[in-house]
């Protein structure tokens, strides 16, 4: 099952009347696209989508567990920036299973 489906199955463990679903159903669906590839096999980013991202000459492929974003190289500097500051003050503490 794709990470999309099992988002799709998620959702739809929600109630049909929850306050949530229409606004988180939106954010994660209705912006969704097939990715399109070249004759090379190379992803092809939609011009909205660079555009949205601010994304010109440069991109940065940013490893996210079992996905990635991409990012415009100064964007995903301040951005990673603020998020450090905040884990620096909030120290969460990531528990690891032992198997």
């Amino acid at each position: 099952m794709s990470r999309m489906e099992k988002m799709a199955q998620a959702t739809d463990q929600m109630g049909v009347f929850d306050a949530e679903l229409d606004d988180l159903s939106a954010m994660l669906f209705a912006d969704a696209r097939p990715l399109q590839f070249d004759v090379t096999g190379r992803v092809v980013i939609p011009a909205d989508l660079l555009e949205h991202a601010g994304i010109r000459d440069a991109a940065i492929f940013v490893g996210r567990g079992n996905s990635f974003q991409i990012w415009e190289p100064a964007a995903f500097k301040a951005a990673q920036e603020k998020s450090l500051a905040a884990l620096r003050k909030s120290r969460p503490n990531l528990k690891l299973e032992n198997k």
